[in-house]
């Protein structure tokens, strides 16, 4: 007999997008028979299989946009699916939206009773459940207030306390215990864990605090781009999810200190900011379509051997615009094909299909970072070409410049190398020329309206610069550059100078403040105590920490080479300090619950000099 709860087969979920209200109208009534090209299909699911049995609590996480709202969904009944099966064995409860559910004129007891009405209770059961969740939410004081009235909090309190009264056999929750206190989060927490030990209760629990997910779930899916990319043991899977939330942050954390070591005066937390849109397209010889045709199974780019994004052809969400990464399909303009599936996985064609363009492109939001640093790309395409061959191009501002050419044959995959001088705008190519010695013109800077972005001041640098501080690197544990540490993990801090004179006993101090201002914590090392009197006029200077102890958060530091100590709360005569320039965030490891405040951090420091010879201090 099967014990299963919920199981599902290869669902997924298709949706028309309409240009215009009109034609969604029309189609409900078929009267779009004899149009094309007037809606765009978008797929928010697609191949999705999983199976959660009786009593298990499953902690669904994903970024916005995943697809994991659309999947409890369809589990509900609200939207019926497009493709594949699904079973569902038991009464459900869903707390899914604030503001829905309730009558916000009516009040609290009143919409208690009304809820309890409609789940079948009798007068004397309602009676007996309305004590039991007035006590639950603890809103007595408010109970006969109408809600409208109840703050976002107040409303959860009321929601789940209602819900979780007459035990359901499935209970779902997306996002709602968001919006109450921490306190009343445990309460909740510990209740679903009483509803599945004693009634078999299953639960599926959505939410961006991943502790309460740990805390409270037995497993935990992971939803990405409409399909499951990870599925098991809570730790393991929200490791790998804050993984890839990290790898982003670290982009944007580098995109920042770059524009502040570059001295610019505005600062954009924007996506336009940090990234720079790229776009490629398939396109045949002299602009033409393909006479054959040309099955497109995934697209990847890459820096090297690190991936910076993926485009799985024909899958879930493909031709979001809301993605980093998507390919162009409007009709009537490209020349994408349908997702289709054949024993390769799932595709798109590109084909002659009467695009006013003649081409199917795609874009990629490539970090600033990779090309201020003219780091060479990659782009790796599967694919399977009939026919002709078709070119590959990718467009530098001004014109398409062609980057290869798919091979009519077996279904492969190819690999091309993208020059980063046809990616760069003009204020990359100064940056990037810059870095390679060529000077520019002292006045030729961006100017970009007040109004516009949030101005911040100029990189502060200031000294004798007799010494100067060429970089300050932050590596993690396993000594690589990094913007995002774990508390309790090592951190290596490592100060590269360069001197025209003999720094006889420098300081070398590395300051943390946090946003409000105020000195987490201060790392200074005065290379008199080492008895080397005299300093490598070339070198690297580290700290070294075993165990970082300030609390979570984002941070930033400045790194200095002062001439003495401070003396009598003077600031010393320094060679170079670089002023809060240095930009990191420090998030709590999965296995550490503690918080912490500020410290006195214990270091060890190192001395190297320009051919990396260490000398311990």
């Amino acid at each position: 007999m099967s014990n299963h709860a919920i199981k599902i087969a290869n669902l997924g979920k298709l949706y028309r997008l309409y240009s215009k209200p009109i034609d969604k109208v029309l189609d409900v009534f078929g009267l779009n028979f004899w149009r094309k090209d007037y809606y765009q299909e978008f797929w928010a699911l697609r191949d999705l299989s999983v199976e959660i049995k009786k009593g298990e609590r499953i902690g669904l996480i994903g970024r916005n946009g995943a697809g994991k709202s659309t999947l409890l969904k369809t589990i509900i009944g609200n939207v019926t699916p497009t493709e594949g099966t699904l079973e569902v064995k038991g009464n459900i409860q869903a707390l899914m939206e604030l503001g829905t559910g309730f009558h916000p004129e009516f009040t609290g007891r009143q919409n208690i009773k009304a809820a309890l009405s409609y789940l079948g209770l009798s007068d004397k059961q309602i009676q007996e459940k309305e004590e039991e969740i007035i006590d639950f939410s603890e809103l007595e004081e408010f109970i006969d207030q109408p809600i409208k009235t109840y703050s976002a909090g107040m409303y959860a309190r009321l929601a789940f306390s209602t819900a979780t009264s007459i035990e359901p056999e499935i209970l779902i929750i997306d996002e709602v215990l968001g919006a109450g206190d921490a306190y009343f989060a445990g309460k909740c927490v510990e209740r679903m864990q009483k509803l599945t030990a004693q009634s078999g209760a299953t639960v599926l629990f959505v939410s961006h605090d991943l502790n309460s997910v740990l805390q409270l779930c037995d497993r935990v899916i992971w939803i990405d781009r409409g399909r499951i990319r990870q599925d098991g043991n809570p730790l393991e899977v929200i490791k790998n999810y804050n993984a890839m939330i990290r790898k982003e942050e670290e982009i944007r954390l580098r995109a920042r200190d770059l524009k502040i070591q570059k001295k610019q005066a505005a600062l954009l937390e924007s996506m336009d900011d940090l990234f720079q849109s790229v776009l490629f397209h398939f396109v045949g010889e002299n602009g033409k379509p393909p006479k054959g045709s040309c099955r497109v199974y995934q697209i990847k780019l890459l820096s090297g051997t690190e991936e910076i994004g993926t485009i799985d052809v024909g899958g879930p969400m493909d031709n979001s615009s809301d993605q980093m990464h998507y390919i162009m399909d409007t009709k009537g303009y490209m020349d994408w094909g349908p997702s289709l599936r054949d024993a390769n996985g799932y595709y798109r064609e590109y084909k002659n299909l009467g695009g006013k363009y003649c081409h199917a492109p795609f874009e990629y939001k490539v970090p600033k970072v990779y090309l201020q640093n003219l780091q060479e790309l990659s782009l790796q395409v599967t694919a399977q070409v009939a026919g002709e061959n078709v070119n590959l191009e990718v467009f530098d501002g001004i014109e398409y410049r062609q980057l290869g050419a798919l091979i009519a044959g077996e279904f492969t995959t190819y690999e091309f190398i993208v020059p980063p001088q046809f990616l760069m705008n003009e204020e990359m190519a100064k940056t990037g020329l810059e870095d390679k010695g060529i000077s520019m013109k002292e006045n030729e800077e961006e100017e970009v309206r007040e109004s516009e972005v949030l101005r911040v001041a100029e990189l502060s640098e200031y000294g004798s610069k007799e010494a100067r501080i060429v970089s300050v690197r932050m590596l993690n544990e396993s000594l690589h550059e990094a913007k995002i540490f774990e508390t309790r993990k090592p951190v290596q801090v490592v100060i590269e100078y360069e001197s025209n004179i003999d720094m006889v006993n420098p300081v070398f101090v590395f300051c943390i403040y946090m946003s409000d201002g105020k000195v987490a914590s201060q790392w200074i090392a005065d290379t008199k105590e080492s008895g080397i009197a005299t300093l490598p006029r070339k070198g690297a200077f580290s700290f070294d920490v075993d165990e970082l102890l300030i609390g979570r958060g984002k941070y930033v530091a400045s790194a200095a080479i002062f001439k003495t100590l401070t003396k009598s709360g003077v600031e010393a005569e320094s060679y170079h300090v670089l002023d809060r320039s240095i930009h990191f965030e420090i998030v709590q490891s999965l296995e550490d619950n503690i918080e912490k405040g500020l410290c006195l951090q214990p270091f060890g420091v190192k001395l190297s000099d320009a051919k990396r010879q260490p000398t311990v201090l």
